[in-house]
């Protein structure tokens, strides 16, 4: 891994790292306000997943000279996430029948929200590295 990559990863697994830690310590709680916190660690997960395909996307495009690369890795980053989340929340709600948190889908879509911001910040600043050093 090259100094950008680790520098584009390491907010993103810092986050990570506290959100499941957080959940952890207050998975008590979590569940007293219908909050599953399985279901929050598992989204976390998932979008761990999904933020380091597409990052990975991301650098590559930060490597070329194709300035509209960069714009595809953003839609293209965004649209697998979204279809990836649908189907997911999809299949949770279907297959939890009574037991399914509302909550922490919503919960979930919040880090969704928190992910991607970090990881558009990220490619913005691998990009701008690019035109600086060009």
């Amino acid at each position: 891994m090259n100094k950008n990559t680790i520098q584009f990863f390491k907010p993103i697994i810092f986050l990570f790292v506290i959100i499941t830690i957080l959940a952890f310590i207050f998975s008590h709680w979590l569940d007293a306000h219908e909050v599953n916190h399985s279901v929050l660690l598992i989204a976390n997960f998932i979008l761990l997943a999904l933020i380091f395909i597409t990052g990975f996307l991301h650098i590559k495009a930060a490597e070329t000279n194709n300035a509209h690369a960069f714009v595809r890795s953003i839609t293209l980053s965004a649209f697998i996430k979204l279809i990836v989340i649908a189907v997911t929340v999809l299949i949770y709600l279907n297959s939890s029948g009574e037991n399914k948190s509302i909550y922490a889908v919503g919960a979930a879509m919040l880090l969704y929200v928190i992910y991607t911001v970090l990881e558009v910040r990220g490619a913005m600043r691998l990009n701008r590295k690019k035109n600086a050093e060009s």
